[in-house]
């Protein structure tokens, strides 16, 4: 990725730019961690015509900015009492630095209770991000059971499925017919997981989004439109 600086009206704009084979038709604009812009774009666009379409869209640009950065969340501190998502719902994690080093991770449906040697905030968040790990194996892996059964292609099919913690994608399917599945999803609600499952196994059978893609897609999830717009505008919940 490339740090540049674009010319507004409003003053100099700073922006990272980056390309990813998935991006072949127009700009995407999300934010980094620390809330800067990144401008994805197709990798046969020229810089110049990076440069000419971002300076034709500076308002627009400036109100994503505005809209985004206001919906990201604030840093976690992995603190006794602070909210983290689990299947939709925030749950204060409560802290137990115990002085016999036991170490657990337990959730009984009011809290995520973490007892542990000491409650250095790292160490707590990687004892988290293992229990989120070993809840999407279990309930992601159901789901996609459960979801694959409704599909008539992919029911008698064993479907591979694999976690990856990632930044920006929430799954994707494989020429070789594995899904992968973001492990932040385990954050999100039921229904959300269910979408992106449905979409991944679509593509066991039409690897592309064209016409025949979206046909399996509305057979199985009707609300995929809604369910789409709802993980785009709730995304950045999940993905901390």
């Amino acid at each position: 990725m490339r740090r540049l600086t674009l010319n507004t009206p409003a003053g100099p704009m700073e922006y990272t730019i980056t390309r990813r084979s998935r991006v072949t038709r127009r700009l995407h604009m999300e934010l980094d961690e620390s809330g800067g812009l990144v401008v994805v774009a197709p990798r046969h666009w020229s810089q110049s015509y990076i440069d000419a379409t971002l300076a034709q869209n500076t308002a627009h640009i400036e109100r994503f900015l505005i809209r985004a950065r206001r919906r990201q969340p604030e840093p976690l501190q992995f603190v006794s009492g602070e909210l983290h998502f689990y299947l939709g719902v925030r749950y204060p994690l409560h802290i137990d630095a115990g002085p016999d080093g036991a170490v657990a991770v337990t959730f009984n449906g009011e809290e995520i209770r973490i007892r542990a040697g000491t409650d250095d905030p790292e160490h707590v968040r990687k004892l988290l991000q293992g229990w989120y790990q070993q809840q999407a194996l279990e309930v992601l892996g159901a789901r996609l059971t459960m979801v694959a059964g409704r599909a008539g292609w992919a029911r008698d099919r064993k479907v591979p499925l694999k976690l990856r913690r990632m930044k920006r994608t929430w799954g994707n399917c494989s020429s070789k017919g594995v899904i992968k599945l973001n492990t932040h999803l385990i954050k999100a609600p039921l229904v959300l997981i269910d979408a992106i499952i449905a979409h991944e196994l679509c593509h066991l059978e039409e690897m592309n989004h064209g016409k025949a893609f979206y046909n399996l897609l509305e057979g199985l999830n009707p609300n995929w439109r809604e369910d789409r717009r709802r993980l785009r505008s709730e995304s950045g919940m999940y993905l901390s």
